[in-house]
């Protein structure tokens, strides 16, 4: 997401972008804290997080009638606590990420969630058609493409399932590339200048629409399970719920307007939507499966 908003705010249409609703008749207007879970913008400066993010502000502050301020929060139990002290009242983070905030701060609740054409998200490996491996431990010390725009959940992905037992992938591989994207990971896949891949499902179907041909040279080895795709959090009684309300209504109506569609596909997704039924059970299964990393001591 990160890369794709930078284009957007060089291309200046960071201002202006959707008719804002009326403000209130008497007294100024809400403001929001959102914290920005750390994954969400690798390696970023507060600065830099200000510029990348200045679409997202625009976007809910147009929606939403409300002044937004961002701030980086930390990691994901870190913005969970400032989420339950009202440091800020919304959080950003990605699924997996909620799912491990949640264990340790019940209280927090999803407001939205950010979906990518499908309601949940999925990593792919993905290896040569030809390719003998039946699992991942068969390519210790090959070379593995990790696109340098992966989502976080492709990264856990890589990290957790697709090594040997109890092996880091920079040990276990032979090397790992960064690619600039999903198409050129792939493409090295194809090439034999890689021997492994982890890309997210709308990346592999993007892929096959646009190399049909070259796409037929590859296979899946393995899929993840359907993880929780990202949400925009809060606690309540921190977060006045006639705010929740506007912001939850203004946001997915966002969707509807050519340009509000414009901006959630630079932002690589397609709509906010409704936290579905289901999705408070998916979390609880994923922090099982993916359990939260210890933290040092």
């Amino acid at each position: 997401m990160a890369v794709a908003m930078v284009l957007l705010v060089s291309a200046g249409l960071g201002g202006g972008l959707l008719c804002a609703p009326e403000a209130p008749a008497q007294g100024a207007r809400p403001v929001v804290r959102i914290g920005l879970v750390d994954t969400l913008l690798r390696n970023t400066s507060e600065r830099m997080m200000q510029l990348v993010m200045r679409p997202f502000k625009v976007l809910m502050e147009a929606q939403t009638g409300m002044d937004g301020h961002l701030v980086l929060a930390g990691n994901a139990l870190t913005l969970g606590h400032k989420l339950k002290e009202d440091q800020v009242q919304v959080g950003v983070f990605h699924g997996f990420e909620f799912a491990w905030a949640r264990q340790k701060y019940p209280g927090l609740k999803p407001l939205i969630i950010a979906v990518n054409r499908h309601r949940y998200v999925q990593a792919k490996v993905m290896v040569h058609k030809d390719c003998k491996a039946a699992t991942c431990g068969d390519l210790q010390g090959k070379v593995a493409a990790l696109h340098a725009t992966s989502r976080e959940h492709c990264r856990l992905f890589f990290e957790r399932r697709c090594t040997g037992e109890n092996a880091t992938p920079a040990r276990f591989y032979g090397q790992i590339t960064t690619p600039a994207d999903a198409e050129d990971a792939l493409d090295d896949v194809v090439d034999g200048k890689a021997q492994i891949t982890v890309v997210d499902a709308v990346e592999l179907e993007n892929y096959r629409k646009t190399k049909p041909g070259r796409s037929r040279k590859l296979r899946a080895l393995l899929d993840s399970e359907q993880l929780p795709c990202g949400v925009i959090a809060y606690h309540p009684g921190r977060f006045d719920e006639a705010d929740v309300d506007r912001f939850r209504a203004g946001l997915i109506a966002a969707r509807g307007t050519p340009r509000g569609r414009q901006m959630l596909e630079l932002m690589r997704i397609t709509a906010f939507e409704a936290v579905p039924v289901g999705f408070e059970a998916n979390l609880a299964v994923v922090a099982k499966l993916y359990p939260a990393p210890i933290p040092p001591k």
